[in-house]
């Protein structure tokens, strides 16, 4: 580069894009740590209300009731629901790519032949793409799911799945390691028994009051919201880590790119001064000539 304004006016640039991308960085970090303490918590909750629901799904006096219930039982229906989960805002690697290319696959490549396939999106970036490519797939019929109206949403869900949907899905991302995400389609209605390991002990069963039934409708909800509350964490928490791996990476560039603007920079400004210097000895000489 020949201009040495033009150099220095990028490398100013430069400096905002490191303090921008490291205050994203940082911000991805405070979320991950207060995302992480959640996810330990439900984890713990987690546990003990899937050991319950193991516990009490596979006592043979009870399987019957349960084998008979609407939340295990295949209907004829042809169409399929899936929740997808995606981010508020991009720069978060492939984080949300992936997302979109597993809609694509679903809808695309024949997994949808004999199923209407609709989509419950969540997240700004999925709410885009599908009202971009696929709108005519958006489920629309239900509110917009959050941690804090989860019961309505998770009510609505079930609701839903029993008057009109042959199953439920969820599609997501989960870290598989602190690089590398699983995008993860997971049925989640009906409930396979099949998806669960089998106690071989026998227990004495336990008694459930007011009777089965109505243990089944209010156990199975709070189990599957449990489970989205789990799968929305976990979503967050390999969003905020793709970020932060973004925005490091981002920074890193950005430092390498002004280093080099910097180099280049001392090289202009020494090729004036050694063109200033050339042009008064130039002067000087001719000076002495004319004397």
């Amino acid at each position: 580069m020949s201009n040495s304004k033009e150099i220095k006016r990028k490398i100013v640039s430069m400096d905002s894009v490191i303090k921008t991308t490291n205050a994203m960085k940082m911000i991805s970090v405070v979320k991950l740590k207060k995302i992480k303490i959640k996810i330990r918590h439900i984890q713990i909750y987690w546990n003990h209300i899937k050991s319950i629901f193991i516990n009490i799904l596979f006592f043979k006096k009870l399987n019957k009731s349960w084998n008979n219930s609407k939340y295990f039982i295949n209907k004829k229906l042809n169409k399929k629901l899936f929740i997808v989960f995606s981010s508020e805002k991009g720069l978060c690697g492939s984080f949300n790519s992936s997302i979109f290319d597993q809609i694509d696959d679903i809808i695309q490549n024949n997994r949808c032949i004999h199923y209407q396939c609709s989509f419950i999106p969540i997240g700004n970036k999925v709410i885009d793409f599908l009202s971009k490519k696929y709108e005519k797939h958006i489920f629309h019929s239900i509110e917009k799911f959050s941690l804090k109206n989860d019961t309505n949403f998770i009510q609505s869900i079930i609701n839903y799945f029993f008057q009109n949907f042959h199953s439920v899905y969820v599609i997501y991302n989960k870290l598989k390691n602190s690089l590398n995400q699983n995008t993860i389609v997971e049925k989640i209605l009906p409930i396979s028994i099949s998806d669960f390991l089998i106690k071989k002990e026998d227990h004495i069963p336990p008694i459930l009051e007011p009777n089965q039934e109505y243990f089944i409708d209010y156990m199975i909800p709070k189990f599957i919201q449990l489970k989205l509350k789990k799968i929305f964490l976990d979503s967050s928490y390999a969003e905020n880590t793709l970020r932060m791996i973004s925005m490091h990476k981002a920074s890193e560039n950005a430092s390498n790119i002004k280093k080099k603007l910097i180099l280049d920079y001392n090289k202009e400004r020494q090729n004036i001064i050694t063109k200033e210097i050339l042009e008064i000895i130039g002067g000087l000489e001719s000076l002495k000539n004319k004397n």
